[in-house]
This record gives structure tokens, sequence and C-alpha cells, in this order.
């Protein structure tokens, strides 16, 4: 049994994430377990970026700054956008992704880390120039954002006044996405991480599913 659950949490994690996501397809889809998959959404976000970064290589303190500097700066930035809805455009936060601090989810920070983390992996395999990383991950976390505006809602994570999100929105999330991909060249982060990418992919196959059944039944 210990075999099974160290290669579940290792070699094994990429299809545990896929199996994981398929499971959450079933239990968002199922009218009798639609609302158990929205109360524990916040809690399986924290766990699979425990998962994701308990695989990382080189864990110091410049790493751990880094990191933290783009929790607590895209926090303060999502903090601004909804008071002011003068950076993404006006929106509000719903309640599916958990615990609120000044009207904004925590887990938006941890979501935002992940994200740059996982496609500076991604684009970090196949090229060694930063200046191609940080502009081919912000490229890949903006395509992201598109499928995400759309599955959001659906998700009672966040709602545009006008439903749809302004261009200003995704401007700003690229801008960002380049400043923290910039920032993870910049000092040298190595996010050389397997599980990470397999992660980011299969958190954004999740989503198209749910915006394409959705919205073909329309």
């Amino acid at each position: 049994m210990s075999q099974i659950f160290k290669y579940i949490v290792n070699e094994g994690l990429p299809i545990t994430f896929i199996v994981f996501y398929c499971v959450g397809l079933a239990l968002y889809f199922s009218p009798h377990t639609h609302h158990l998959f929205m109360l524990i959404t916040p809690y399986t976000l924290v766990l699979v970026a425990i998962a994701i970064f308990s695989h990382h290589k080189e864990w110091n303190t410049t790493t751990v700054a880094v990191l933290t500097g783009i929790f607590v700066l895209s926090i303060l930035t999502e903090i601004v956008g909804v008071a002011t809805g003068k950076i993404f455009g006006v929106y509000e936060y719903g309640e599916g992704l958990g615990a609120k601090i000044a009207d904004v989810p925590i887990v938006i920070g941890l979501n935002w880390v992940f994200l740059v983390y996982a496609s500076n992996s991604i684009i970090s395999k196949y090229t060694s120039k930063n200046i191609l990383i940080t502009i081919g991950a912000a490229t890949l976390m903006l395509l992201y954002d598109v499928v995400l505006e759309k599955a959001a809602p659906l998700m009672d994570m966040w709602l545009f006044s006008k439903n749809t999100p302004p261009i200003n929105n995704y401007i700003v999330w690229f801008l960002l996405a380049l400043l923290f991909n910039w920032a993870i060249q910049k000092f040298k982060v190595n996010t050389q991480n397997k599980p990470a990418r397999w992660l980011f992919y299969s958190q954004l196959g999740f989503f198209i599913i749910i915006v394409f059944t959705v919205y073909i039944k329309k």
C-alpha cells in the first residue's frame, strides 16, 4: 500500500490529476453532488497547489521571496480592482472560492502563483531564452484566462457587471503575467516541475469541458 501511495504522489501525480479532475466533472454535472463540488472547490485548489510545490526542486530564500511577492502583489491588485473597478473592470467575487479578505478570495493569490509557476515551467521546457520564456508564459496565461473568464460565472467564482470582461481585464492580466514571469526569470527560480505542467493542462481541459458543455446546451 505504501508503494502505491508513493507512486500516486510522485511519478503517478500527472495521472492522479487527470483522474481528480474527471471526478470533479462528474461532481459538477450531477445535480446530486453539484453543491458539494462548489463547497470543496477552494480546498481542492489548495490541495493541488501543495502537491505541486512539494515537487519543487530548489527551495531557497530567493524562491520563497519571489513566490510570496507574486502572492501579495496579486492579492493587492485584486483588492484595488474589486474596490475601484478601474483595473480589471467592474466585477465581484462570488462564494465559489471560499474565504475572502477585502472581498477577494485568499486562494486567488495562490492561483496567481501557480499559474505563473506552471506556465513558466511549460515554456522553459522548450527554450532557455529569458525573453521568450517571459512572453511565452504570459501569452499562455492570457489564453488560460480567456477560457477561465467563461467558466468563472458558471462556478460562482466571479462575475463582471456586464457579464463580459472588458478589454482592459485581458491587458492588465497580460501585463501582470509579464511582470511576474520576468521576476521568475530575473531571480532564476527553477520551475522545472512536471506535475505543475500536467496540473495546468488538467485545469485548462477541465474548464474547457465545462464551458463547452454548458454553452452547447443553450
